[in-house]
């Protein structure tokens, strides 16, 4: 269903633009002109390739044999690009072929469909389209539409881990200073994707799928304790309720028997069987009137004939019950009625756990709601030598927010119904807006940029521990053509900063706390260089972790025989400083690749 939305909202994007762009009919009368016509302007590209790579973990001091492990994966992988081209309208698509992507999100199999229409200064674009804002370079701090993919962590080129969206977009060309204005409406949030399972789970991930699953059995054990408890005490109450009635039976016997001997006097002893019964039984006809008058006579009678283990019994049977009755909070008749809700109680929490185990995205808020479209203005002009620009987002976090509070209850209304309200869920994505700026330059021989953002969230005075305090996020740089190997350095240095950090620390369960700090930067190096007519590039890419000490290496040597097919080496090393290192939990995710593409 998710999927028949996504196709269906691109859809309706795609003919909206395409009502715009009027000579979008270049297809036109199929005679064989136009065939000839249509033909010659559509591209087709593409590309095929499969990687090798081997995780070597070197540190895992709990193997037995206590050598290293190496884990090989083999993945395969196309793409397919086409494009057509009108005279005033062109239209282009792109698709997207892996395993992960057909198994898990089989709606990124498009990976781009966009149709644009020029009309002179103004060219409109819709469709599941990927949108990049911001001066840096495969880095940003503005580029807010499109969500990421991390199950393969950070390694895909920044592009290729944008997750595409139905959205459109508005250019329109002022005639001085380079003016571009642009607007973007997308009625869709794309939120950020993690492995769920494997290697490149985050941390986070498993934590919260810990949490819940521990606390989801809690609670059927929970159920199944009341049952159990339910279950017991009715065969005590029962047991405790028929050794009362026993003895009230045998003290009313005995009692009946005093009362008709008092009654036949000196004679009882004469009377037969027969007349004994007899008497016992008119007795039996008038006990409420011969207790209500003889009661403490007869018993006094029944001790002196030594009888009075009647009447202790009952009172000890008698009280031993009610004192029960009182503890637990029943009686053997409404125990039953406990029992039968304990079971139900427990057999669904039972079901409904399980559901919960199979499915765990029931967790997350349902983002099929115009409730979380995001919009957008930005423009750029150039002033001299200097390109900037000014934006403005309106739109979410990618990544939801824990709200402890609401875990208990949530699991209550789940593991009972099986569903919970939207206000019941304990994930929630804030509302963000983000005010930014950005410029680039030449200074010299250096190709400078930089971008800031200011995020206003609803949490102004940073006191709801629930939702994200207001944050500002920087980003400045630089890259620059050395004079040997035609070598290129980019040099990038991206951070953030938490608004009212002092209040996250009041309580460490706020989704903003870090033990480290509310400041994090990364300084990002890249250098590549080229021999043999650039058949042969290596490249080494370093990121550094200031605060958290994450040290990250991605060394690649790329290799191309001819102009279709590339041969690549490449790996990762990853360090951290210790567990409070940002990458701590893929600490022990380096590894090295082969991969073979061939483009077309």
């Amino acid at each position: 269903m998710k999927l028949n939305k996504y196709i269906l909202m691109a859809s309706a994007l795609l003919m909206g633009a395409a009502a715009y762009a009027d000579d979008f009919d270049d297809f036109g009368s199929f005679g064989d002109d136009g065939a000839d016509s249509a033909a010659s302007k559509i591209e087709v590209n593409g590309s095929a390739e499969t990687e090798i790579r081997a995780y070597v973990d070197t540190s895992d001091k709990e193997d037995k044999d206590g050598a290293d492990k190496v884990e090989m994966d083999v993945t395969p992988s196309a793409s397919i690009d086409l494009s057509y081209s009108g005279n005033k309208s062109d239209i282009s698509l792109t698709l997207k072929i892996d395993e992960d992507t057909i198994k898990n999100h089989p709606e990124d199999v498009i990976d781009e469909a966009v149709l644009r229409g020029y009309f002179g200064n103004l060219t409109l674009e819709a469709g599941k389209m990927k949108v990049v804002w911001g001066k840096g370079d495969k880095l940003h701090v503005l580029d807010n539409f499109n969500a990421d993919d991390y199950s393969d962590f950070i390694i895909p080129d920044y592009l290729d881990r944008r997750i595409s969206t139905p959205m459109v977009r508005a250019v329109y060309s002022l005639p001085f200073a380079n003016m571009n204005l642009e607007g973007v409406y997308t009625p869709l949030l794309p939120v950020d994707r993690f492995a769920s399972d494997g290697r490149w789970t985050p941390a986070q991930v498993n934590a919260l799928t810990g949490a819940v699953t521990e606390a989801a059995k809690n609670k059927v054990a929970d159920a199944f304790t009341r049952y159990t408890s339910a279950t017991a005490t009715a065969g005590t109450l029962k047991a405790l309720g028929a050794d009362a009635q026993a003895a009230e039976t045998a003290y009313k016997t005995a009692m009946m028997t005093a009362a008709a001997q008092e009654a036949a006097g000196a004679n009882w002893s004469g009377m037969t069987e027969t007349q004994k019964a007899q008497a016992v039984a008119d007795c039996m006809a008038n006990y409420d009137a011969i207790m209500a008058t003889q009661k403490t006579t007869i018993e006094t009678g029944l001790r002196t004939a030594g009888m009075g283990a009647y009447i202790d019994n009952l009172k000890v049977a008698a009280e031993t019950y009610a004192v029960a009755c009182k503890e637990t909070g029943f009686t053997a008749d409404d125990i039953e009625d406990e029992v039968k809700a304990a079971g139900t109680e427990y057999m669904l929490a039972l079901e409904n756990a399980n559901t919960l185990s199979a499915n765990p995205d029931v967790i997350y808020p349902d983002l099929w709601t115009l409730k979380y479209g995001q919009f957008g203005g930005r423009a750029t002009w150039t002033l001299g030598q200097v390109d900037m620009g000014i934006s403005y987002y309106n739109g979410w976090y990618k990544q939801p927010s824990f709200n402890a509070e609401k875990l208990d209850s949530f699991l209550n209304a789940y593991l009972a119904n099986g569903s919970v309200s939207e206000e019941d869920k304990f994930l929630a994505y804030d509302k963000k807006q983000t005010f930014g700026l950005e410029a680039s330059s030449v200074i010299w021989h250096f190709n400078v940029r930089g971008e800031f953002a200011y995020n206003l969230t609803d949490d102004v005075d940073g006191t709801d521990p629930w939702v994200h305090n207001n944050s500002i996020a920087w980003l400045g740089g630089f890259d620059i053509d050395l004079p040997f190997w035609n070598a290129n350095l980019n040099v990038q240095e991206t951070g953030s900063f938490i608004l009212h950090g002092d209040e996250c620390d009041d309580f460490a369960a706020d989704v903003d706390y870090n033990s480290k700090g509310y400041t994090n930067n990364k300084l990002v190096c890249n250098i590549t260089t080229s021999f043999l007519n650039d058949k042969l590039a290596p490249e080494v890419t370093v990121m550094y972790g200031i605060e958290r000490g994450d040290l990250v290496v991605m060394p690649k040597l790329a290799f191309k025989p001819d102009q279709n097919l590339t041969l690549t080496a490449s790996g990762m090393i990853i360090n951290c400083a210790d567990e409070d290192s940002e990458f701590y939990g893929w600490r022990k995710n380096s590894f090295a690749s082969l991969t073979a593409e061939y483009a077309f």
